[in-house]
């Protein structure tokens, strides 16, 4: 951790929030979580009590139901969180690929206004160095003492208690350790508003929970031969399959590793309670604006795709978990509930600049689409006509990259692959395959729809999935720039090339 001076680096046509005089300046505290998906914790509805935290807190709060990720990896993720940009525009669409220097973030801009500003990261391929989201904290923690005992680089790793330590020392509710660096807490007598950003590595595997908390026994399933009908090679992530899993002929026990999954939820929300219980003792919540979401969620076997993420845009990796509370004082705070109205991590930088009484975050760019402030559903669920879309990067094959676009429109999903081929001597576009479901009826997306359609509105699915991907200026050659960008990698950092590959990346 260091501290360093404010970093003022802006793009004119993405103008930055400003402050606007006077106005109450609230606290704002992110929580982030690795590989949660919003439909195995229990305040979503699963059948196990996963978050009992979380739950209380959500149960005096907003929880947003259908929240998407745009693209199911955690740096590009989380760059569209604090820009309000998807992958295709802020540029970053691998783990490889940090945010641009010129590209403005949540962070920079409260930090501009006057707002403390510091984050404690638990996951390595955020680090300093190499995500580009350090720009405009004052404080950053990144490497966090190991409940197991390993190198602060080691895989796998248990830091969530360590990360809430830290995180309650910078919130000057606990003792600060002095591996971690920190000078001063971000909270100070002199009241001047604070933003803490916290992201959880768990449960991101290897799923490793703590004892007290392995507390779920399903029933065996056994992970049988694939399915005739799928559409998709079988991919298993081994390295989160313990031994304990595995029978003497090699058969896994999906519900195992599921019930393991299901027990670093219960780990790591124990350990955003202490955070949420400590700031609710001292009155921080009467200021504080609360967001707490996830990067990505896991694939647990939908489409032969087992204990992974990344590969696909599917809704068990690409649906998060949003709840949201406003301060208590805040005078607009509303009535504690549910809001159902289609969203993405994009829209969180400008809801919460506009919650925090700042400038509109972005400007309206009729070329390609960004994140808009859902405030106005903070006050009352109101359905907003507007398209979610996705995109994901998968290399083919050595010669060509494939592109997964996709957009949402109420219940209606409609996911492409494209890729490209040479043509007089120029790149275009060729779709490979078109796959569509009804969320309404098919939330884990088992029933392609795209040939018969049903009573889905295509044209306008069409429409805006094809203004989505030609807003993508710089499809043709990605595929040569994420190449080269992995070679380098390997080639100047190969400890770090073995890590990505050692996490499934």
């Amino acid at each position: 951790m260091r501290l360093r001076p404010t970093l003022l680096c802006f793009v004119a046509l993405l103008a930055a929030c400003s402050r606007e005089e006077p106005r109450e300046r609230w606290n704002l505290l992110v929580i982030t979580v690795d590989t949660l998906r919003a439909d195995h914790m229990s305040c979503y509805g699963y059948p196990q009590a996963t978050t009992p935290h979380l739950d209380a807190f959500a149960a005096d709060a907003l929880r947003f139901e259908h929240v998407a990720s745009p693209r199911a990896k955690t740096t590009p993720a989380l760059a569209s969180l604090f820009t309000g940009l998807y992958p295709h525009e802020h540029g970053v669409r691998d783990l490889t690929e940090p945010l641009a220097p010129g590209v403005p973030t949540l962070s920079e801009a409260l930090q501009r206004s006057g707002w403390r500003t510091g984050a404690v990261i638990g996951n390595w391929v955020l680090a300093e160095g190499r995500s580009g989201l350090a720009r405009g904290f004052d404080a950053w923690v990144e490497r966090l003492p190991d409940e197991l005992g390993v190198p602060p680089d080691a895989v796998p790793q248990r830091t969530a208690r360590s990360l809430t330590d830290a995180g309650l020392a910078l919130l000057a509710l606990g003792a600060a350790d002095p591996a971690d660096g920190i000078r001063e807490p971000l909270v100070r007598a002199d009241g001047a508003p604070w933003f803490l950003w916290l992201h959880y590595m768990d449960p991101h595997g290897t799923y490793d929970p703590p004892a007290e908390h392995r507390v779920f026994r399903s029933e065996p399933d056994p992970l049988g031969p694939p399915r005739d009908d799928t559409v998709h090679k079988r991919r298993i992530a081994e390295y989160n399959v313990p031994a304990s899993a595995i029978d003497g002929a090699g058969t896994i026990d999906a519900a195992a590793v599921r019930d393991l999954y299901d027990g670093e939820l219960r780990y790591v929300d124990a350990q955003i309670g202490r955070v949420l219980d400590a700031m609710k003792a001292r009155g921080d919540l009467a200021r504080t604006l609360v967001v707490i979401t996830s990067d990505h969620g896991e694939s647990l076997g939908e489409h032969e795709y087992w204990f992974e993420h990344g590969l696909y845009a599917y809704e068990s990796t690409c649906r998060v978990p949003l709840i949201v509370r406003l301060p208590d004082l805040h005078p607009a705070r509303p009535t504690p509930g549910v809001r159902a109205t289609p969203s993405s991590l994009v829209d969180v930088a400008p809801t919460v600049c506009e919650v925090l009484g700042l400038r509109p975050w972005l400007a309206a760019d009729e070329r390609s689409p960004r994140g808009t402030s859902h405030a106005a559903s903070l006050a009352a669920d109101e359905p907003q006509d507007r398209a979610v879309f996705y995109e994901k990067v998968e290399r083919a094959d050595e010669a060509r990259t494939v592109q997964t676009k996709g957009v949402r429109f109420g219940r209606w999903k409609l996911l492409r692959r494209y890729t490209h081929r040479e043509r007089d001597g120029r790149r275009e576009l060729v779709t490979l395959s078109d796959e569509l479901y009804d969320l309404a009826v098919d939330p884990l997306e088992s029933h392609d729809l795209s040939q018969t359609r049903g009573d889905a509105p295509i044209e306008r699915l069409n429409a805006a999935l094809e203004h989505f991907t030609a807003a993508d200026r710089h499809f043709a050659e990605l595929d040569d720039v994420l190449r080269r960008r992995r070679e380098e990698l390997e080639r100047t950092d190969p400890e770090a090339a073995r890590r990505l590959r050692s996490l499934g990346y």
